[in-house]
């Protein structure tokens, strides 16, 4: 009985503590990116909490179906990525089309790392479903620990 709810709940929060952590990572990871790219556009260095916090929530959000997939037959596993990834890139470029114009007008000594810059997003963006699923595979083989949060949570 104790170690059927030690599975559920390493089940349940593993992939929970993966999508946090690889949120947390991938986001501000894209947080730096953007800013770069606006740096790069016009020079503008500052950063908002309230939208850097937003970012990394998103993105915290975004890795639940790649975190929650890890375990799961193949062919889910792959469409857990790609939900990610899709769900992140879509909110990305729209969030980035705002600076679409600028990054046209650009003058030619920028475009290169604008360009590296945005390939660099890309490739975290496509990463971040793979990073959530390693995350979750990686907590779920942590030795089990003396007292689960459930078993905290049940003694209150």
């Amino acid at each position: 009985m104790m170690h059927d709810r030690r599975r559920l709940g390493r089940a349940i929060w593993a992939p929970l503590a993966a999508a946090a952590l690889s949120g947390l990572v991938i986001g501000a990871l894209a947080r730096l990116l953007m800013r770069g790219i606006n740096l790069a556009i016009d020079g503008r260095t500052g950063f908002s909490l309230v939208g850097t916090v937003a970012i990394i929530v998103a993105f915290v959000v975004f890795a639940l179906p790649a975190a929650a997939t890890a375990t799961a037959r193949p062919a889910v596993r792959r469409a857990g990525r790609w939900v990610t990834a899709a769900v992140t890139g879509l909110m990305a470029v729209r969030t980035g089309l705002g600076d679409a114009k600028t990054i046209l007008l650009a003058d030619d000594d920028q475009l290169t790392l604008i360009t590296f810059l945005v390939v660099a997003f890309a490739a975290a963006v496509a990463a971040h479903g793979l990073f959530a699923q390693h995350l979750t595979l990686r907590i779920r083989r942590l030795p089990a620990a003396v007292v689960t949060p459930a078993e905290v949570v049940g003694t209150i």
